[in-house]
């Protein structure tokens, strides 16, 4: 079934690899450090590869890959998410989920549709769905991005923008694409750590974005050294493995601030 995964077979691989019940979510938390104790998650994707490794599905979609293929995993992540959102909040937990979007789905016109559909089903709210758009595809694909963030916004859903900061003008992205979440790329959070003028970028890069009504999001906190800095930089949102790893369950106990 699962021979070598080749960029020959890597479509068929990844279908089956569907067709079989052999994806699965993780969920890792996004802790508002202001500490308003609301619950964040980030929803990832996993596929289990031939030898049972957990691997990314969107690694193997070769480059060029069939635009319908990155759809159809997309599709499958906000669907399996919306289930368990669902079910979680039917418990009373009062959460949203963070979810990573494919610059496909990002110029798939039947998309917000789709997803009025999936939400009604489910009964859940718009604004319990937060869609992540990496800066890059959102600069590839400006007025697909502009056009999805406003056709979301009217199902009452959020926007994100990720790895923010690696664009040459980060904040002209932003003109455009009218966003609410903005996670900081993950490299700033190494430089922090080892340079001052990392640290003065960042804390300016916070303060223009919450000046324009932005909420931040610092990923990759392996640490509690960096918290510090973080607070003082008045970033909203922190994320990494110090806090929790992603995990198979919506878990993570948010009381603790």
């Amino acid at each position: 079934d699962y021979e070598s995964l080749d960029e020959g077979n890597s479509v068929e691989a990844i279908l089956k690899a569907l067709e079989d019940n052999r994806f699965k979510l993780l969920f890792q938390p996004i802790i508002n450090l202001r500490g308003e104790g609301e619950e964040h998650y980030e929803a990832f994707v996993r596929m289990l590869d031939k030898d049972d490794e957990e691997v990314s599905p969107y690694d193997f979609l070769p480059p060029m890959g069939p635009a319908d293929t990155a759809i159809k995993i997309d599709r499958w992540v906000i669907l399996q998410t919306i289930k368990q959102l669902s079910n979680h909040r039917s418990h009373g937990h009062d959460t949203r989920l963070f979810l990573n979007i494919t610059a496909e789905t990002l110029q798939d016109q039947t998309f917000t549709a789709w997803l009025s559909v999936a939400l009604k089903a489910a009964r859940l709210p718009g604004d319990s769905l937060v869609f992540q758009i990496r800066e890059g595809d959102a600069n590839n694909y400006m007025k697909q991005a502009k056009e999805f963030s406003k056709a979301v916004h009217e199902l009452h859903c959020k926007v994100s923008i990720g790895q923010f900061g690696c664009a040459l003008n980060p904040f002209n992205t932003l003109k455009h694409i009218d966003t609410d979440y903005v996670k900081i790329d993950g490299s700033f959070t190494e430089e922090i750590q080892k340079n001052d003028a990392a640290k003065e970028q960042v804390k300016e890069m916070v303060k223009t974005l919450q000046n324009s009504g932005k909420l931040t999001i610092i990923p990759l906190v392996e640490n509690a050294g960096v918290l510090a800095t973080l607070w003082q930089a008045g970033v909203n949102y922190i994320q990494g493995y110090y806090l929790q790893a992603p995990v198979p369950e919506m878990n993570y106990d948010f009381g603790d601030h």
